[in-house]
């Protein structure tokens, strides 16, 4: 896949969204699927891999005073339960997309056929994991949060020596993040410094304001990137999480903010 499979491209990201319900998982991807049809959008939904077994080590295993360790143990999925949600997307005529955070997690994205590997700002620097990803041979998008300018060169080396086609994101890596440190400026100098490479937007703001993705259009990201969650009555969405309503109003802001920055063709 060339370069363009990152234009104009939005990706709804479930994380542990699901629960670890195969059932929740699939009525996300529905409602994700519904928004995407209702746009006309290229879209994906993504997921997030981990090998609970070895990522997680045996000392920590279990232990409810650690930050996320319990989350992530208690939302745990198998292989064929991914399949499953792998193969919903599919049916919902969406990207199939994941995060793998550990070297097997890779192996997962392969043997499903995944479209594209996303590589977490946590993970960015993660050498023989970046070495996994790249010998995957599919388009590849990072996430730079809390990473330095020195940092994204040698990540942008890396991936150029390889030849891999591969995109870039702008991340704050804090959930959520205020106003006043979204630092969208920041596109401008990826974007300035890294030609040729697709630069996106990976928000983590108030779900419900939508200025500061209007902004990224303007600042020229070409993709961009949600949690999203489907609330009931026994599940509550985190701060910057999306609920379906959410994520149908940030599709439609971005499309207005590049409908208002596009040149148009005078007759």
């Amino acid at each position: 896949m060339e370069n363009n499979i990152f234009e104009n491209l939005f990706i709804f990201e479930m994380a542990n969204s699901h629960q670890g319900s195969v059932e929740h998982g699939i009525n996300i991807i529905k409602e994700m699927g519904r928004i995407t049809r209702k746009y006309n959008i290229k879209a994906a939904v993504k997921l997030q891999y981990r090998h609970l077994d070895s990522f997680i080590h045996p000392d920590f295993k279990g232990r409810q005073d650690v930050p996320h360790i319990p989350r992530f143990e208690s939302t745990k999925l198998n292989y064929n339960q991914f399949s499953q949600l792998v193969e919903a997307m599919r049916h919902e005529g969406l990207i199939t997309m994941s995060t793998p955070f550990d070297e097997k997690g890779v192996s997962w994205c392969c043997d499903q056929g995944l479209d594209i590997i996303k590589v977490a700002s946590c993970s960015a620097m993660d050498w023989p994991l970046l070495e996994e990803v790249a010998k995957a041979n599919k388009p590849i998008i990072i996430s730079t949060g809390g990473k330095t300018i020195s940092d994204i060169d040698k990540i942008y080396n890396f991936f150029m020596h390889r030849n891999c086609t591969f995109a870039f994101m702008h991340c704050v890596a804090e959930y959520p993040v205020p106003n006043e440190r979204v630092q969208l400026d920041f596109i401008d100098r990826m974007r300035n410094r890294y030609r040729g490479i697709v630069v996106g937007y990976s928000g983590h703001e108030n779900p419900g304001d939508n200025i500061i993705p209007m902004l990224a259009v303007a600042k020229g990201a070409k993709i961009f990137e949600r949690h999203v969650g489907l609330p009931t009555e026994t599940i509550k969405l985190n701060a910057y999480s999306m609920n379906p309503e959410q994520a149908d109003n940030w599709v439609r802001s971005i499309l207005e903010a590049k409908n208002i920055c596009s040149l148009k063709k005078e007759n």
